[in-house]
């Protein structure tokens, strides 16, 4: 359980009365008086209780672990970089060293670890890429266009691509703001005078797609184009850390993914098999409850696969309603285990008070609708670049006496303080969290460089959506051990482990938790415990939920221990290093 409630006052008279006297006379008084203090601030770490009460296979799976640590440092990563070879070491960029973690002994631990609810994570960049593009190859009515000729290397380097199903007629027709038609014919993005932006068939696309890579390695046809959609989808290490990027660069990379996503996953059987395969990804990757962040804006309707129909939001919940109840069904009788999945409405921080006005109340009528289904309310898209919570206290303040007076529960989980500047409108975000009641909050980075407001998350049992990967990637952080979250950790500031976006990072859930492993020394597996832990007590499910939940997770997490030690525990004899790297 989280320790917030703990008053501070009892660990500051437990240091003062451990330091009132530092006049040693020997260096074994010394030593006693420094094993004192750093055991005293130990006993208030935010793992100390699930330590305390580890039992012995607990405690032997978390000496293998930190023994694996030394282990993958040895034997998958160097001390130092050879410039020969380029091995690379541990803690460098997550894009450059992904396939090397996927080689080590750790993430192979982390992917079996049970992780208990998965919190943040945006609905559309969950699985890998090539999912949507292969779902698209059969589309009849599925368009692609660029912005760009595809006639040089700097063109098929720098092109940003989209997608959309339609019919041939809206491929072919412009409106301008009187809804007056324009016809505008395909184009064909390899000829040297393509308009950009022109629609063009898929099917040609895939057809008579050819693409030299740097390697000189010939892409063709429906295979080479759908390799080089995901090679676009992906974001590169060059991309997010190259000398020249910033903040704001590395964001507008990131937008031109999300762009080139919608349309793969906005018609009817591609979100149909996309919301199946998601819920057995949570399975695959050992998640007992997710909470999924779909966009909901009325330009985001699902098209029919002819693209003849539109489906609508009530739509869009009700294809999620029974793909989770079917495929829930399926994972239990193959004698898995899912606790379930529910919905957090976002809509974007860049709307109007208008547009959130319609949100908020459309949010108000799916939760009436889907009870069991909506569970909060959120802002998305890029901090710094849209409104502030503060433009819409109006609107939120409204719609928190609307859910009064129809007893509905629907909390405010927003993302905020996902930032590096402190005090300017991005960073008063946190204060507005605070404000207005928010159950947890996504990122929360800016909120190590305010000790009034860690201490308010502490005392009112607010919890943090930390997504490590995601925040380096996105210019908060050179590396993991830059993180915020064993800032938050040391402070005991309730915290859970989240993937973000998960698509365009190569990544999975295991490899944030692998990264919060090894951007810390002090993270043990204990540590994973509690985060773990604190992600179920902080979701959004009922009593009766979290209590089957967390009983499965509870059965899971003994199991994972034992295993650690049948797999592990003949691989490091007792006479060798206890982990210890250096």
């Amino acid at each position: 359980m989280p320790q917030s409630g703990r008053p501070a006052t009892r660990s500051q008279q437990h240091w003062r009365a451990l330091i009132s006297n530092r006049d040693f006379e020997t260096p074994e008084a010394y030593g006693k008086a420094l094993e004192n203090l750093q055991a005293a601030e130990k006993a208030i770490a935010f793992d100390a209780e699930v330590t305390a009460s580890s039992s012995s296979i607990e405690k032997q799976a978390a000496v293998l672990v930190r023994k694996l640590k030394a282990y993958d440092w040895e034997h998958t990563y160097g001390p130092l970089r050879d410039a020969q070879s380029g091995r690379r070491t541990e803690g460098e960029h997550f894009l450059g060293n992904v396939d090397l973690i996927n080689q080590t002994e750790l993430i192979k631990v982390a992917k079996r670890m049970p992780k208990g609810a998965h919190l943040h994570i945006h609905f559309n960049a969950c699985l890998p890429a090539r999912f949507l593009i292969q779902q698209a190859r059969d589309i009849d009515a599925m368009y692609i266009r660029s912005d760009l000729p595809l006639t040089t290397d700097e063109n098929w380097e720098a092109c940003r691509i989209s997608f959309m199903v339609m019919t041939l007629d809206e491929a072919t027709h412009t409106k301008d703001a009187n809804g007056v038609k324009t016809y505008v014919p395909l184009g064909d993005v390899w000829d040297e005078n393509y308009e950009p932006n022109r629609w063009m068939s898929y099917k040609k696309f895939q057809r008579h797609f050819k693409y030299t890579d740097r390697s000189g390695h010939v892409l063709r046809n429906t295979h080479g184009a759908e390799t080089w959609l995901e090679q676009k989808m992906i974001i590169s290490e060059e991309e997010a850390h190259n000398v020249h990027q910033s903040s704001k660069g590395i964001w507008e990379k990131f937008n031109h993914r999300t762009q080139m996503m919608k349309g793969l996953f906005a018609y009817e059987s591609a979100f149909r098999n996309y919301t199946r395969a998601v819920i057995k990804d949570f399975v695959k990757d050992n998640i007992q409850y997710a909470e999924i962040r779909p966009n909901f804006m009325s330009t985001n309707s699902l098209k029919t696969d002819d693209g003849e129909g539109s489906i609508g939001n009530e739509g869009i919940m009700e294809i999620i309603d029974e793909e989770l109840r079917k495929t829930m069904d399926q994972i239990t009788k193959k004698g898995d285990y899912f606790g379930g999945m529910k919905v957090i409405y976002c809509t974007p921080r860049s709307f109007q008070n208008r547009q959130i006005e319609v949100a908020l109340d459309e949010c108000i009528d799916l939760k009436k609708r889907f009870m069991d289904l909506i569970c909060g309310f959120d802002l998305v898209g890029h901090e710094e670049m849209g409104n502030e919570l503060r433009h819409f206290i109006p609107e939120f303040l409204n719609f928190r006496k609307k859910c009064k007076a129809q007893n509905l529960d629907i909390p405010f989980l927003f993302h905020c303080g996902e930032t590096l500047e402190v005090g300017d409108k991005c960073d008063g975000n946190l204060f507005d969290a605070v404000l207005l009641n928010s159950k947890r909050i996504g990122h929360g980075y800016a909120i190590a460089r305010h000790p009034l407001l860690m201490d308010i998350f502490k005392e009112k049992n607010i919890a943090i959506e930390t997504c490590p990967i995601s925040n380096e990637i996105l210019g908060l952080t050179s590396t993991i051990a830059g993180h915020h979250l064993p800032i938050l950790l040391a402070n005991d500031v309730p915290c859970t482990i989240n993937s973000d976006n998960a698509t365009f990072y190569k990544s999975s859930l295991s490899h944030d938790f692998y990264q919060s492993m090894i951007g810390s020394e002090a993270m043990t597996l204990q540590g994973w415990k509690q985060l773990a832990k604190w992600s179920l007590e902080h979701s959004c499910m009922n009593p009766e939920e979290l209590a089957a939940v967390t009983a499965q997770w509870t059965r899971k997490w003994n199991e994972f221990c034992q295993w650690i030690v049948d797999e592990y525990g003949q691989m490091f004899p007792e006479h060798e290093a206890s982990g210890n790297r250096h």
